[in-house]
């Protein structure tokens, strides 16, 4: 089992207060009092998002946006790179690692051009933490926080270096590099917190301590550092620390072969994780109890616990790899942002350059004119020279305006290129990403639970009568991967290739029974009706295998998202050139914000059904383009708890 760093220890390295809590206690009656907007207001303003940062977060996010609000109003550099770094804090905590990567490196940029290092490293501390709880970036969030520990080493501040040591040997722990010189680390930080009587910092220091002798399998070692950084935290209340700590006691218990303590320890953990919302802490209680029930030899607790380790687990990495996206998306806008300003600065030196020729040669041009007027005076043919020479410079320069404007087009045409070459590019980083998510994520969950039972099986760990059991499971899994790859398969080629419509007359009530023959068992398991309305004169002109995946998605999705006992009604009707067809369910419905964005193409959504049931998110985006192609659309009404009504509309024959 791997132990990740996660936001659940989310003020490790990352709680520093402006004064003492009694002094912070009175900071909000005073800004209640005190109608003034200056300078040490902005910093009170931030004083107080900093106070409720772990225990109020919204309240927290509205004193920075203020503070940041006032010190832009006055133009206040130093109270501006103070308010960011807290709303990058902020957004850190909640778990929104993009949004806190843009503020920390704003507030970076700012920080940079003030020549002001504390705030500097406040920010490479924040990049810092985001990369190594958030981003899991480790080299990225070693160099950061390296850059940090020095300015506070240099400064002498003991709280911030205590924080940075316990920061840098989590990196070193996780990694597994480095482990003497993070013991050194761990042992210097848990030094500066006694002295400072600091036991936030000191149940972090504990807790890196107790981690790297759980990767150094030293388990006894790891047991006394847990139990006191467990100890240090109830002092101050952390009750996320405390959880954490459980679930690596957990396994050291499991690696010690004490199952029974293992379970008890990680289901105290799975309750505490679950009411502190530390999903981290719950992934790695449900894959502790799952291997410990089956270390027990209680095979069906193991299975129901190693499915929602793989659900949980999943959907961890779908956020990850979302925040990752966005985070390198702003880098890249950050970068390009970088690059306008050098183009402007080079192309401001090429117009002072311009003009100094302009002046000069004007300058040279005034003076040749005064000299032909002087020898105009003297001796009219001189003039008349003098005259062909000049037409022969504006003729020249004439030639040099347009060749300079025909390569000013050339750039034109040649930027517009790129542009779409890029354009294009995207697009096709689009549909790899989306493969390799959907691949990588939605369907590595059913095989991991397949290859899970099936080992039991091979082993002989499971009776006949729990197989038996667990066969509708099976089945069900088996079903939905089948569902998930023919949905992949048919994207894919739709967007590598294109779709091909071959349309011809179809018998529209034909095509459906021929679709619901294939749910009969899917809708008999969960006892759902379903009635089919739909007149035999009725005819369609469409592509017979494309209306055929429709129908199969919507019906499927249907069951999927109701309840048992549910029912699902499919009626027809004639509208003017095209059939109505309209699919109704009594199941879960859908929320009116993802209502709005369901056939959106960059909006990858997925849902389990009411008994556990996956798919891809890429259904109903077949159904939009296979609609679309033969010439029709797709709509979709819905009410939470009411059910969803789908409507696909098809060219009508003659």
């Amino acid at each position: 089992m791997r132990y990740s760093p996660f936001a659940l220890l989310f003020l490790f390295i990352g709680h520093f207060t402006f004064a003492q809590s009694n002094q912070l206690d009175s900071i909000e009656s005073l800004l209640k009092g005190s109608p003034a907007k200056d300078s040490s207001s902005v910093i009170r303003l931030a004083e107080m998002a900093e106070k409720y940062m772990a225990s109020q977060p919204p309240k927290a996010k509205y004193f920075a946006e203020e503070s940041f609000a006032l010190a832009n109003e006055l133009n206040f550099l130093r109270g501006k790179i103070i308010a960011l770094n807290k709303l990058s804090d902020y957004h850190f905590r909640q778990s929104n690692y993009a949004n806190a990567v843009d503020y920390a490196t704003q507030a970076l940029r700012m920080a940079t051009q003030a020549k002001d290092s504390l705030l500097m490293a406040d920010s490479y501390r924040l990049l810092g933490n985001t990369n190594t709880f958030g981003l899991k970036q480790y080299d990225q969030a070693l160099d950061y926080q390296q850059k940090a520990l020095e300015i506070y080493e240099r400064r002498n501040d003991k709280g911030r270096m205590a924080a940075l040591y316990g920061s840098i040997t989590w990196i070193y722990a996780i990694t597994n590099k480095h482990i003497m010189e993070a013991h050194q680390l761990a042992d210097k930080g848990i030094l500066i917190s006694r002295e400072l009587k600091n036991y936030q910092m000191l149940s972090y220091n504990y807790n890196s301590k107790g981690l790297l002798f759980f990767k150094e399998e030293k388990f006894d070692s790891a047991l006394v550092s847990l139990r006191l950084s467990s100890v240090a935290a109830e002092r101050v209340n952390d009750k996320a620390v405390i959880s954490f700590n459980k679930s690596i006691i957990g396994y050291v218990f499991f690696r010690q072969k004490k199952y029974l303590q293992a379970v008890e320890i990680y289901e105290q953990a799975l309750k505490e994780g679950k009411q502190l919302n530390v999903r981290e802490v719950e992934k790695e209680a449900y894959a502790g109890l799952s291997k410990a029930y089956a270390a027990l030899r209680q095979y069906d607790l193991a299975y129901d616990f190693h499915v929602k380790y793989v659900q949980l687990k999943d959907s961890l990495v779908n956020w990850e790899t979302t925040q990752k996206t966005i985070a390198f998306r702003i880098g890249y806008e950050e970068e390009k942002k970088e690059a306008k300003i050098i183009q402007l600065e080079s192309e401001n030196r090429l117009a002072k350059s311009e003009k100094r020729n302009y002046i000069i040669f004007f300058s040279t041009l005034f003076l040749l004119f005064l000299a032909v007027i002087g020898s105009v005076i003297s001796n009219n043919r001189q003039r008349r020279v003098a005259n062909i020479l000049l037409k022969e410079k504006n003729e020249e320069i004439e030639t040099q305006n347009e060749e300079l404007h025909q390569s000013r087009e050339e750039i034109t045409t040649q930027r517009d290129l790129v542009s779409g070459q890029n354009n294009q590019l995207k697009q096709v980083n689009f549909t790899k990403d989306k493969l390799f998510s959907i691949i990588g994520h939605d369907l590595r969950g059913p095989i991991a639970s397949l290859k899970a039972l099936l080992s039991l099986v091979a082993r002989n760990e499971v009776t006949g009568d729990e197989l038996k059991m667990l066969t509708p499971r099976l089945n069900q899994s088996v079903g939905s991967l089948q569902e998930m790859l023919e949905n992949l398969l048919h994207w894919s080629r739709s967007q590598m290739e294109g779709l091909k419509s071959s349309p011809r007359q179809l018998d529209l009530s034909l095509e459906v029974e021929k679709v619901l023959l294939l749910f009969v068992e899917a809708a008999s398991i969960k006892n759902i009706s379903i009635s089919c309305h739909i007149e035999s004169t009725l005819k369609v002109f469409a592509d017979e295998n494309h209306v055929s995946l429709i129908f199969r998605n919507l019906i499927n999705n249907a069951i999927k998202f109701t309840p048992k006992n549910g029912t699902i009604k499919i009626t027809a009707s004639r509208q003017d050139e095209f059939v109505e067809i309209v699919i109704a369910d009594s199941g879960i419905g859908i929320s009116s914000d993802r209502l709005a964005r369901l056939f959106e193409v960059n909006v990858h959504y997925t849902s389990q059904g009411t008994q556990g049931e996956k798919g891809t998110g890429l259904g109903l985006l077949l159904c939009k383009e296979m609609a679309e192609a033969n010439g029709g659309r797709i709509a979709a009404s819905s009410e939470l708890e009411k059910g969803s009504i789908f409507y696909v509309y098809l060219k009508a024959t003659a």
